[in-house]
């Protein structure tokens, strides 16, 4: 045991070991080639951008390969020509800020004497007296020490061409092959798209298909709407700025363009420089506030109005992981992995949920809740965080039926917790801790949907007996049964865990119940309650008897189902309680055939079918 147990932490450091070298490795990949991968990935965004206007032209008559170049020139076109007037704007706001550098200074101390004071203030000489600290000024009196020029000769002209030319011509290599390596791919999409069912198939071709089919159309449809909503909101911002008679007006639309596509703060990071450069131009704070009026009214339309419209159904992306993934890819490729931080992504995540081995992807990137709902309560459970449990198990509210509140979280982790108890994974301390909790919660979960009025008056009341199995566990589960019934309806005792099969039998002879129902919770208890099932029928075999074998599903499924004779076996408290609802009339009529004291005598609800 020692040994296999000596295997297994050594089979798991190896498989954390591999797991951390190959994380290591892709980020090293990831980060030095760069220059590959930074236009590999913008063309695959470029291909799922265009492949609807593609899709749009071939619907009409053009063939594929004019419908691609008429969609990526156009492009082409598009981004060359703001490139240009970015390019003058840029040059000319250099400029301007250089004339106005007077202008911007006394702005800026403006607004240092808005925010901190004067320096007589005593905050501002605070302010003053700390920043002497940290950049001590010289004395006044102190010579000034004989500087020292050492003038080095400048690169010559060779040399200044070549630090100019070197980064533009990377940059234009690496756009021109990003292009280039969009039309291939809009070309060949079919191609890629067999490939792709080729290596994550596994032989299931058509599975793979419509994954890998639907994959690429809600990517599609998602990138290329959200391009249309960007660049609306430039358009927007464009139009705005204008009428306010702010210059460079498409430099800062461009900018919010591009932002757009940063998660959560991009809008705010691309709102900073025209406000700025408003701020330090203008004389008055009228066109400051414009500004951020036009940005900050226009964001919260998108988000609220336009974005759950156009997008539809969520990505179901995690805002963590996209303010994550938008800091890692910004830290291996710069500004334009912040810029495409997002679409990478929508397809990671995309790709987790259809393809089996990168699942992990959609549990990293998804904001689907990682554990069940029953597995959620036991953890907490387990955790002794009573509180939080109780927020999981009343998450449905007051109009959830408990009945599906009991079989769908209280009752699993009750037998989750019999199952890790039985391999000794909970102490009998925490057992009964969760035993303890999952009672007082379950009476909260009842409580909080209002008891419908009686149906039947009191004379009608059937009377039922209610047995644990086993243990406390199944004595709860009992309780739980016993709080789901009308009590206008029935008169339900639930028995304690610690009577003996010979007591059971003296209190169904001295309660004279139409009907006994067993609490047996997996796993386990299969032959316990097999022989209580089979001493109830050898002494009373009219007596309807019902297993509630409740809580089988995902986590036990094939678990034995025990009979001994038993009338009915239920896996869950809600057909329980229907069975018992639809024959109440026929054991309403066992009860009252039966005087107190006396258990039912052979033949008695033999009406019953069972």
């Amino acid at each position: 045991m020692g040994q296999r147990g000596y295997a297994q932490e050594w089979q798991r450091a190896l498989v954390v070991l591999a797991a951390t070298v190959g994380a290591g490795a892709t980020v090293g990949v990831l980060y030095w080639a760069r220059s590959i991968l930074v236009p590999v990935a913008l063309a695959v965004f470029l291909t799922f951008v265009f492949s609807p206007v593609v899709a749009w032209f071939q619907r009409r008559g053009v063939g594929r390969v004019m419908a691609v170049v008429i969609v990526v020139g156009l492009g082409i076109l598009v981004t060359g020509g703001l490139g240009a007037i970015l390019a003058v704007q840029i040059a000319s706001l250099s400029d301007t800020l250089a004339e106005r550098k007077a202008a911007i200074v006394e702005k800026l101390t403006q607004a240092r004497t808005a925010i901190l004071g004067t320096g007589d203030s005593r905050f501002g000489s605070l302010v003053e007296d700390v920043s002497r600290v940290f950049v001590p000024k010289p004395p006044p009196d102190q010579p000034d020490a004989t500087q020292v020029v050492v003038q080095t000769p400048g690169p010559s002209w060779m040399g200044q061409v070549e630090q100019f030319a070197s980064p533009a011509l990377e940059f234009v290599g690496q756009a021109a092959f990003a292009f280039l390596l969009t039309v291939f791919m809009l070309l060949k999409r079919e191609d890629l798209r067999n490939r792709v069912i080729r290596l994550t198939g596994h032989g299931k071709v058509t599975t793979t298909t419509k994954a890998v089919d639907d994959a690429s159309r809600r990517v599609s449809s998602f990138l290329f709407t959200q391009l249309l909503l960007n660049a609306g909101f430039g358009l927007v911002i464009l139009a705005g700025l204008l009428l306010m008679g702010i210059n460079y007006a498409v430099l800062w639309a461009v900018i919010a363009f591009v932002m757009r596509y940063v998660p959560y703060i991009g809008t705010w990071i691309g709102v900073i420089p025209p406000t700025l450069y408003v701020l330090a131009v203008s004389d008055g704070w009228g066109l400051t506030i414009g500004v951020l009026a036009v940005f900050v009214g226009l964001e919260l339309i998108c988000n609220n109005v336009f974005e759950p419209m156009l997008y539809g159904p969520s990505m179901g992306l995690s805002e963590v992981a996209q303010l994550v993934a938008a800091g890692f890819w910004s830290f291996l490729w710069g500004p334009v992995g912040l810029i495409l931080s997002g679409p990478l992504t929508v397809c990671l995540l995309v790709l987790g949920k259809h393809v089996a081995r990168f699942e992990y992807l959609d549990v990293l990137l998804g904001d689907e809740p990682v554990l069940a709902p029953r597995v959620a309560f036991y953890q907490r459970l387990a955790a002794r965080d009573q509180d939080e449990a109780s927020h999981i198990a009343l998450a449905g509210g007051a109009a959830a039926d408990p009945a599906e509140v009991y079989d769908a979280v209280v009752v699993p982790a009750l037998c989750l917790a019999r199952r890790d108890h039985t391999d000794g994974d909970l102490e009998e301390h925490g057992l009964h801790f969760v035993t303890r909790a999952a009672r007082e919660i379950g009476e909260e979960v009842a409580m909080a949907r209002p008891a419908p009025p009686a149906t039947v008056s009191a004379d009608a009341r059937v009377r039922i007996l209610i047995a644990p199995a086993r243990d406390e566990v199944d004595l709860v589960a009992a309780e739980l049964l016993g709080r789901l019934l009308d009590q206008g309806r029935w008169d339900a005792e639930v028995v304690t865990d610690d009577l003996l099969a010979a007591e059971l039998l003296a209190r169904i002879e001295r309660t004279a119940p139409a009907a006994v129902v067993i609490a047996c919770l997996p796993p386990g208890g299969v032959a316990h309650t097999r022989y209580l099932v089979t001493r109830i029928k050898a002494r009373f075999p009219e007596l309807k008897v019902i297993v509630g074998r409740w809580g089988r599903g995902e986590d036990f499924p094939d678990d034995d189902t025990p009979t001994g004779g038993a009338d009915w076996v239920d896996h869950s408290l809600a057909e329980t309680r229907k069975r018992l609802v639809e024959h109440h009339s026929v054991f309403a009529a066992v009860d009252r055939a039966v005087p107190a004291g006396k258990a039912p005598a052979v033949g008695t609800g033999a009406a019953l079918v069972g």
